[in-house]
């Protein structure tokens, strides 16, 4: 497969994919299947969640032209305060912050750095014993964060519910929305479920994180699966000028990465855990919708990402 060939399928896979998932920021899909004894527990929950990945160096192309080279650090955190405040409602609340740093040699227009600093702000409601419903909104800045401005501020949100059939099934189904996102594909649809199919084996048919895990120990599991992202940033106003392409002043950028991997996760003690994972980047889009300019990633390169995560 040659290499145009190679972009128009791996871009075709991804808008797939991206057309299932991938609502908003959050994995919430995979979170509320794993909450209903939250409606059961203490009427206040904290819930911080941390990672960073590391990649190595790939190659840039625009118009089916070489155009340099890009190296990608990612981290994000948030701290979510659960409160009870009915037998059937859960109020979330809470700081989330995600960063994007793009170390490029290249003639094409990408930022350095892209961030987004929010307030998730959400209601899980427990329809009937076996289903539970979500609305999360995500209003916050996404931008370079150049120059600060009310241009920058977003809010996309989630709608959602799962289906507890038993223990071992659930399913799930929803819609993100971003107004910020092409304009072709504001809202995005999902549907998966988890399948515990044998003692020891655990289906995730959930973007944006798929995953077949095996549970070696009641502390340690091991995964295989890909890692969906999309989030959408707004430039400052002086992006495109100070790099030669001007209708990039104050445009949206949509960026996509597409991850899979394997690792494992250790539960330290019964509130912490730490997730190690490497495998490999086989494509990534810094796409300007609106102005009609669009960067692509698609040689395969190597990266590692280290979380943690607590829930008291």
């Amino acid at each position: 497969m040659n290499r145009m060939k190679r972009l128009i399928f791996l871009r075709r896979i991804s808008l797939c994919a991206l057309s299932l998932a991938s609502l908003a920021q959050s994995a919430w899909a995979q979170d509320i299947a794993r909450n209903l004894g939250d409606f059961k527990s203490s009427s206040l929950s904290y819930e911080f969640n941390s990672e960073a990945s590391f990649f190595g160096s790939g190659t840039l192309n625009r118009r089916s032209r070489n155009v340099g080279n890009i190296d990608e650090i990612s981290s994000s955190a948030s701290f979510i305060v659960s409160r009870q405040l009915t037998d059937t409602v859960l109020l979330r609340l809470g700081p989330e912050w995600q960063y994007y740093s793009f170390d490029t040699k290249s003639s094409a227009a990408i930022p350095n750095v892209v961030q987004g600093v929010d307030l998730a702000i959400g209601l899980d409601w427990q329809l009937t014993p076996a289903i539970i419903a979500r609305i999360e909104a995500h209003p916050g800045i996404y931008s370079d964060f150049a120059r600060v401005s009310l241009s920058q501020f977003n809010a996309p949100f989630e709608i959602g519910g799962t289906y507890f059939v038993s223990p071992d099934l659930q399913f799930f189904a929803g819609v993100g929305i971003d107004l910020n996102r092409d304009a072709t594909i504001p809202a995005l649809p999902a549907v998966g479920f988890r399948w515990k199919m044998a003692n020891k084996w655990v289906l995730y048919s959930m973007l944006p994180r798929p995953q077949l895990q095996y549970l070696a120990t009641d502390n340690l599991k091991f995964f295989l699966g890909a890692d969906l992202r999309d989030a959408t940033f707004r430039m400052d106003d002086e992006f495109g000028h100070t790099r030669g392409v001007k209708k990039l002043d104050n445009a949206i950028l949509d960026y996509t990465e597409v991850r899979a991997g394997g690792g494992a996760t250790w539960q330290a003690t019964k509130a912490i855990g730490i997730d190690l994972e490497a495998g490999c980047v086989p494509y990534r889009r810094f796409s300007f919708p609106r102005a009609n300019y669009k960067v692509w990633a698609t040689d395969p390169v190597p990266y590692v990402r280290v979380g943690i995560s607590a829930k008291f």
